[in-house]
């Protein structure tokens, strides 16, 4: 790639953009080693991708061009990882007040939206490019920081097709890709007792079993086997992956730490480095995933921020700040963003996993209220118990 990554803000970069988003294309679709990467490429084309997609994005968005110009925003001092801060960011609430769209109507091949539970629903308009390429995240995700090759997915939400445009559980269903795949709640409606019965079915067939869903559903699915007094041994080959929120209906809360104790109380032998934590919002175009000592780290094209909620001016690593990122995958909306999530930079440099590269800890939403969300809405809806 013809990037020189400088190690000031005054030395000049010479670059090709074509070749920088065919260079992203070769990270997120193909490359094995994306977490492993050594340090010096992983900002080189961090920094490329990123200047690529911003100006693509202010070529072809006349509403971010605006943005950024009223702020005196400068592309051309995108040099060095850290310079990536000064990129123009949207709120998340953008999505749920207006239409946020690079290009044209006729591009977008799917409007995904979040959960909406008090109301507010974001809508994100994602053409091919952008679709391909979070497909292509996910699975990298899950080959690169599980490293299954043989293994039965039970997944603890309803099919794609029956969530629609709710984009947790699309975002989830890329294990169908890889895996074979059940889903067990169906018609809205959670069934605990046909998950254990499949799980005898399968269980000698395959390496592993993977579990995927919600915190609220493994809690259900305990609870279930408290009750009827039934525990299942040998769980050593046993994943499980929380997605969507660790917030409970009933308005409590539950630590990582005592849900795992629950969870070995029911599955016999679960190793506590098999459960692992994945992050995703609707407006995010990648997945966030847990390494096995719970670390949760980043995709090296993704850069993760944490600003001070005032002045949205980056903190200090370790720091606690209002969570962003830049994600240069999207085409279709500029990935420019900061949440509702406060969090710290926990890592950024080499994990003692051994993957290297951005990892954050999420510390709790800014508006509990407002930002309840996907799973939360399947607690609601998909408990088997009305």
């Amino acid at each position: 790639m013809n990037v020189s990554v400088a190690k000031d803000n005054h030395q000049a970069v010479v670059w090709d953009p074509i070749e920088a988003v065919g260079t992203l294309d070769d990270w997120v679709h193909q490359r094995e080693d994306i977490y492993w990467a050594p340090l010096g490429e992983i900002e080189e084309m961090k920094v490329a991708a990123a200047r690529a997609a911003v100006e693509h994005h202010l070529t072809h968005n006349q509403d971010y061009r605006r943005y950024s110009d009223r702020v005196g925003f400068d592309p051309s001092r995108l040099q060095t990882a850290r310079d990536l801060a000064t990129i123009p960011l949207l709120t998340s609430s953008q999505f749920k007040l207006r239409r946020v769209l690079t290009g044209t109507e006729e591009q977008v091949v799917k409007i995904c939206t979040s959960s909406g539970t008090q109301g507010s629903i974001s809508r994100v308009h994602r053409d091919e490019t952008t679709l391909c390429r979070f497909l292509s995240s996910v699975r990298g995700c899950l080959e690169q920081m599980l490293g299954l090759d043989d293994a039965f997915c039970v997944h603890l939400g309803p099919s794609k097709e029956e969530a629609k445009d709710l984009w947790i559980a699309y975002a989830m269903s890329v294990t169908d890709m890889l895996f074979p795949t059940e889903n067990f709640v169906v018609d809205e409606v959670f069934h605990p007792e046909r998950v254990i019965s499949r799980i005898h079915e399968v269980r000698d067939e395959f390496e592993h079993v993977m579990m995927i869903g919600a915190p609220i559903m493994y809690l259900h699915l305990a609870k279930h086997l408290a009750e009827s007094g039934e525990t299942l041994d040998g769980c050593g080959n046993f994943v499980m992956i929380t997605a969507g929120g660790w917030k409970r209906f009933s308005g409590s809360s539950i630590s990582r730490p005592e849900m795992v104790t629950r969870l070995q109380r029911s599955f016999r032998g679960l190793e506590p480095a098999n459960v692992r934590d994945f992050f995703n919002m609707v407006e995010f175009n990648t997945v966030l995933a847990e390494c096995e000592f719970g670390v949760m780290h980043g995709p090296p094209w993704v850069h993760l921020l944490t600003l001070d909620p005032e002045t949205l001016q980056p903190v200090m690593q370790g720091e606690e700040g209002v969570f962003g990122f830049i994600d240069p995958t999207a085409t279709s909306y500029p990935a420019f963003i900061f949440s509702d999530d406060l969090a710290r930079i926990s890592l950024d440099g080499e994990c003692r996993c051994g993957r290297r590269g951005q990892a954050i800890e999420f510390i709790r939403r800014i508006n509990r209220v407002e930002s309840r969300g996907c799973a939360l809405k399947m607690d609601r809806t998909h408990s088997g118990r009305p």
